[in-house]
């Protein structure tokens, strides 16, 4: 039989144990010369009494255990730290296994996808009939679930139980299509200047005209609940977003801030360039709407970072870049004041963005989860309060309809990507953006447009649907 391998800190704890056998002895060594001293002695014998014994006995305990903070536990705590770095080949601990990256990745990217999985909110009286679409539906032999990755710290078992129930995973499929060159490895390749740039990709999108000037958002909504119905990978999932942005905002409706002095301590004075003075801030979610952080390297990723989550661990993520994400930054930045503000983690985030904007060109400002407000139900959410810049000319593009639902009619909604490079969405939202160029108020354009007060309605989406369109939804 093989030996029992030694314990490392064996060691230690002989060190420990021989400097409390030292310290008795001493103690020892003390009584018995008071006691010689006092047999030696027959005047004032209380001179070696329980005081001289007390007062010699502590003198020389505190003495010697002085001596001991002062040598033996730097030593034994030098001792101890080179035994862990022993343990490695290197300092810094990278993360070879696939779960333990997803376990770490799940903590640093805050991901929402939308959930048609539970029903937990009231239907329309005129019917009983459950109108949301089943993920599973969806023909592909390489369907695959995202897991949420939402960190969740919620004690409200209500809210709780309406959160998770808005983030269920859904199914989806992945595309075949083969990742393009994108324009970051373009620049690499050859001299082209960014109006160029943008210019050839939004030229080359083979883009039906009249979908060019379809309704942002809402026209593709009322499409896909409309006879005939089409079961292709973005109708679907355009019906999974609508009932995830109403259950968002009809969630957000019931949560409050944690710390209802939140967006007080956490306001934020921004400088603006001169050029933006008279100009409208667009704020992007990341993840989701310009990204997709994979949650395992071995899938398939346009970009591979080493994420450096302390001074010992770094993680490698996977992200997949939206197609036409760096391309709409490019065409936007000289209209509109561009911020970036995501409720993940800064050490994750910041190197997406450094590959997004590597000569901070496109993005003026960029915050990240510790700008966010945790509420009342354990989820992290966007107060545009927090920025000095006059709601009137701010507007949040983000997946997730509960970060804009406290200022509802400065949000815009577009749906998630993850990997499908068949994806125009930004298109789409180019479009709108534009169109936004020089009002007056935000919140009155994106009313009449997105028309999102409506989504606020306890009797469900359907009736919801009805109201937007003056037509039942149909499934």
């Amino acid at each position: 039989m093989k030996p029992k391998p030694l314990i490392e800190t064996n060691n230690s704890i002989d060190l420990f144990q021989r400097t409390t056998q030292n310290l008795k002895t001493q103690k020892l060594d003390i009584i018995n010369s008071v006691r010689s001293t006092n047999s030696k002695s027959n005047s004032n014998v209380n001179i070696f009494g329980r005081e001289f014994l007390k007062k010699k006995f502590s003198q020389e305990s505190l003495q010697k255990k002085k001596q001991f903070i002062n040598q033996e536990i730097p030593i034994t705590q030098q001792y101890q730290n080179q035994i862990l770095l022993s343990k490695y080949d290197m300092p810094i601990r990278n993360y070879s296994n696939s779960q333990q990256q997803s376990l770490l990745l799940n903590q640093l990217v805050t991901k929402v996808t939308p959930n048609v999985e539970l029903n937990i909110f009231k239907q329309s009286k005129q019917s009983s009939i459950d109108f949301r679409p089943l993920t599973s539906e969806i023909n592909s032999t390489t369907s695959f679930q995202h897991k949420r990755q939402q960190s969740i710290g919620s004690k409200d078992q209500n809210y709780k139980k309406i959160y998770n129930g808005m983030l269920q995973k859904p199914q989806k499929a992945y595309s075949q299509q083969i990742t393009p060159v994108h324009s970051r490895q373009l620049s690499l390749q050859q001299s082209q200047s960014i109006s160029n740039r943008e210019l050839k990709y939004f030229e080359s999108i083979k883009f039906n005209k009249e979908n060019v000037q379809f309704q942002y958002y809402l026209g593709k909504i009322k499409q896909v609940f409309t006879r005939p119905l089409q079961d292709d990978y973005f109708s679907s999932l355009y019906r999974e977003h609508f009932f995830q942005t109403y259950q968002g905002i009809y969630v957000a409706s019931h949560l409050r801030p944690k710390d209802p002095n939140d967006f007080k301590k956490k306001a934020v004075k921004m400088k603006q360039k001169d050029k933006y003075k008279d100009k409208i801030t667009v704020i992007f979610d990341l993840d989701e709407t310009l990204v997709h952080c994979n949650e395992s390297i071995q899938q398939k990723s346009d970009i591979i970072l080493n994420i450096k989550v302390n001074s010992h661990e770094i993680v490698k993520a996977g992200v997949n870049i939206r197609p036409g994400a760096i391309e709409l930054l490019e065409s936007l930045v000289d209209e509109f004041e561009i911020i970036v503000f995501t409720a993940s983690h800064q050490c994750y985030a910041k190197q997406v963005l450094d590959y997004l904007d590597p000569e901070n060109k496109l993005i003026s400002h960029r915050y990240f989860r510790d700008s966010c407000i945790l509420t009342t139900g354990g989820m992290y959410t966007k107060d545009l309060r927090i920025f000095d810049r006059p709601l009137s000319q701010m507007v949040l593009v983000d997946n997730a309809s509960y970060s804009y639902a406290w200022q509802l009619d400065n949000g815009i909604p577009i749906v998630p990507f993850y990997d499908n490079k068949e994806d125009k969405e930004l298109l789409g939202l180019q479009s709108y953006l534009m169109g936004m160029r020089g009002v007056l108020d935000v919140r009155e354009y994106n009313r009449n447009k997105l028309k999102l007060n409506q989504f606020f309605d306890s009797q469900g989406p359907a009736i919801v649907f009805e109201k937007l369109f003056q037509q039942k939804i149909e499934i």
